[in-house]
């Protein structure tokens, strides 16, 4: 949520900005998380098994993987466009504006956060936290001078990102039948609630499927995969709260011309040595 309030402070030039804060689907896991943010998850919303772990039923669909999102956009907006943040970045003018142009929905991901944080390496990935943010808001900074205007900009989730866990700190998983195991949360049916633990049932979280889930209650972490000092999945305040701003940009589209005019300036009469040194104008920005 804070990074969510550093990007306002970035959006100088915005005509309009909020910031409210969510609460993100339980449990706080990218595919759970992804998924609430999809077309028709307000109005029906379930965690289920899927293959051979947890996702998500939106009315007739189960969505796990993002080739499954991926469809349910098309569903419900068939000329979508969904770009990574990096592509917004980097594509020259004219492939970007080719992209999304006459699109009535771009989706921009993401990814960097969870990528680095979830891969062990702790110094870098608090290198990319500090520019991840910078980034999204030169990609709506672009994204403006292109002519869009409405953006909502929103979190699939939380995270702790503290020191180390130590051994003493990671509880013994469940048991029973295993559907989902992560850090800071189990899924599945049956089994024991081991202590520093609380048992919630789908029913309790409003959700049609017979799973229970299993979380720890402080910020311990289950003997699973993943990282021990970047995790997700729990019920913490960090983990939970997520921000959904609402911002309306000044879209000032401004003429692209292919062409790119290029002079040389204070060029030599002749070439006498290794070293030449002359100017160079460019009309348009290169």
């Amino acid at each position: 949520y804070e990074m969510g309030v550093e990007l306002m402070g970035l959006l100088e030039n915005a005509e309009q900005i909020n910031i409210q804060p969510a609460v993100g689907a339980i449990p706080t896991i990218t595919p759970i998380g992804m998924a609430a943010l999809m077309p028709g998850a307000d109005a029906s919303f379930s965690v289920v098994e899927c293959g051979k772990d947890i996702g998500v039923k939106i009315d007739a669909s189960v969505t796990g993987a993002l080739k499954d999102r991926r469809k349910v956009w098309k569903g419900k907006v068939p000329d979508v466009v969904d770009l990574d943040l990096d592509k917004v970045l980097s594509h020259s003018n004219s492939q970007l504006q080719k992209k999304i142009k006459d699109t009535p929905l771009l989706i921009v991901r993401s990814v960097e956060i969870d990528a680095m944080g979830e891969g062990g390496n702790t110094f870098l990935a608090r290198q990319v936290m500090d520019t991840a943010i910078n980034n999204i808001a030169r990609a709506i900074k672009r994204l403006a001078g292109m002519g869009i205007s409405r953006f909502v900009v929103a979190a699939d989730h939380g995270h702790l990102f503290i020191d180390e866990r130590d051994e003493s700190e990671r509880i013994e998983k469940p048991g029973g039948e295993q559907v989902s195991l992560h850090r800071r949360c189990w899924a599945g049916r049956g089994g024991s609630t081991p202590p520093s633990t609380v048992r919630i049932s789908s029913s309790q979280l409003g959700y049609d499927s017979d799973l229970d889930f299993v979380f720890p209650t402080n910020n311990s972490v289950f003997k699973a995969g993943g990282d021990l000092a970047y995790y997700h999945g729990g019920l913490s305040l960090q983990e939970l709260l997520v921000p959904v701003l609402s911002i309306r940009m000044p879209a000032q589209v401004e003429p692209q011309s292919a062409d790119i005019n290029v002079t040389l300036a204070k060029v030599p009469g002749k070439i006498a040595n290794r070293i030449v040194t002359f100017g160079v104008v460019a009309e348009n920005s290169l």
